[in-house]
């Protein structure tokens, strides 16, 4: 058996503009700073958090010579980053928000699972996806499926019934 883990603590992700992404974190997504550091050689850290956590995302200056930018072999080393928000008004105000800072979708908006032609497996949650200014991509997404422990995912009663009204 493994470790009970709750949900992910916090992402940190190395930056190569600190204050062009601190801005965007800030100003377009709306994290709250608990401590930004400057170290003696010039590299920078922000611990910031979205509520009362002390961090849930931390941004730090890429090291000297590193491109954060490129691809590391055939992928990025983050696949994405994903911010839940509360319900589906949170998640239309972000999208509105992020327009009006002129962030550009990286995909149009969809449901992942049946209700959106996903597939039976998929989590039922609305989400888009955008970019950072390193080009990590974020997503935005909300109503997420609850899986029970012990449920088989999904439950066989249900994929059923996705079954009898079409949906697989």
């Amino acid at each position: 058996m493994g470790i009970k883990i709750n949900r992910i603590g916090h992402v940190g992700i190395l930056v190569s503009d600190f204050e062009r992404s601190f801005k965007f974190y800030t100003e377009v997504i709306g994290c709250k700073v608990t401590n930004r550091r400057k170290a003696a050689d010039g590299s920078e850290t922000a611990f910031m958090r979205f509520d009362e956590c002390h961090h849930d995302f931390v941004i730090g200056t890429a090291p000297e010579g590193v491109d954060v930018t490129e691809p590391q072999g055939r992928e990025r080393l983050i696949q994405q980053i994903a911010f839940e928000v509360e319900d589906r008004e949170a998640y239309l105000d972000a999208i509105a928000h992020l327009h009006k800072h002129g962030v550009k979708p990286a995909s149009k908006m969809l449901v992942h699972g049946p209700e959106g032609n996903g597939g039976i497996n998929g989590s039922g949650s609305r989400s888009f996806y955008f970019f950072d200014p390193d080009g990590n991509r974020l997503e935005i997404y909300c109503d997420s499926v609850k899986v029970r422990n012990g449920e088989q995912f999904p439950r066989e009663d249900i994929a059923e019934a996705m079954k009898a009204f079409g949906q697989v």
